[in-house]
């Protein structure tokens, strides 16, 4: 697979690990999620979900908090029978805890992580189903040979020739026109 060569603002991503805890503190942290979030789950199925972040990749640079959970990893937010076992999902987060604002870094951690040829997509969800805990973001990257439904099936892209269109509006990345 080829990977994306351009870097997210913070620089590159590099993959770290993540140390599990001890039952002690998993049962601790468990209870305070579940305290927290007000969920309605039980107490082993959290502990179990915070063992499988054990299992995640986890990259970082000096802005961003990426995991990766790949294949059956990603199931639980796969549910299309033909696409279990087959998905990626990226959660990603800036590691000062603010919002992200760049698109254009979302892509960049995608083409990183999981290809340039891959199509991946947000879901904005029914109310019933939204989580909003965190300024994190999630996206579902797909098989490669599958492209999503919805789009345009062409590239276009404003190139430094075009940095500013006929509408006076300019793109950036990285803060640095394009």
């Amino acid at each position: 697979m080829e990977r994306g060569k351009v870097n997210p603002q913070g620089g590159r991503l590099r993959l770290v690990p993540v140390e599990p805890m001890d039952d002690q503190s998993l049962d601790k942290q468990a209870r305070q999620y579940i305290k927290a979030m007000k969920v309605k789950m039980p107490l082993e199925e959290v502990k179990e979900r915070l063992k499988n972040e054990w299992l995640n990749e986890t990259w970082i640079n000096d802005m961003y908090q990426v995991s990766v959970m790949r294949n059956e990893q990603a199931d639980e937010m796969v549910h299309s029978k033909e696409l279990k076992g087959r998905c990626t999902w990226i959660s990603i987060k800036r590691r000062d805890k603010k919002a992200i604002t760049s698109w254009q870094d979302l892509q960049t951690i995608k083409n990183r992580l999981c290809g340039r040829e891959t199509d991946a997509f947000q879901i904005f969800p029914k109310e019933s189903r939204m989580h909003n805990t965190v300024n994190q973001y999630h996206l579902i990257v797909l098989p490669e040979e599958i492209t999503f439904p919805f789009g345009w099936m062409f590239r276009a892209v404003v190139t430094k020739n075009l940095s500013q269109n006929k509408h006076g509006v300019v793109q950036t990345f990285n803060g640095e026109r394009l």
